[in-house]
């Protein structure tokens, strides 16, 4: 991957994810954001509160970036290790970002 600069957003995803910080970490996202798990779609705040409750914060994930690359004007693909109580391993998970929100986020298989 490139490494290149990321939006703040996408670091402070990361940040809010591993101090567990829900409140913070829900309102990186647009009111009607979507969010793919592997084909498991979360659409809107409350949705991917649920899923970050059940998924994410929720199994104490805890991320580190390893690399990144800008695929177009507002979207990058973050390859990223996930530690915690649900998912072990890496894989990359593609964001778009509108202003200065998360619009979506794809995870994808490695």
């Amino acid at each position: 991957m490139n490494n290149v600069k990321l939006p703040e957003i996408i670091n402070q995803f990361v940040e809010y994810t591993n101090a567990r910080s829900s409140k913070d970490f829900i309102n990186l996202f647009t009111e009607n954001a979507v969010l793919n798990d592997w084909g498991r779609i979360f659409k809107g705040r409350y949705s991917i509160s649920e899923w970050n409750k059940n998924e994410n914060i929720g199994k104490k994930s805890q991320f580190e970036i390893l690399g990144n690359r800008k695929t177009s004007s507002n979207s990058w693909l973050v390859q990223i290790k996930v530690t915690g109580d649900g998912f072990n391993g890496t894989g990359p998970m593609e964001f778009t970002i509108v202003g200065n929100l998360i619009s979506s986020i794809k995870i994808l298989p490695d």
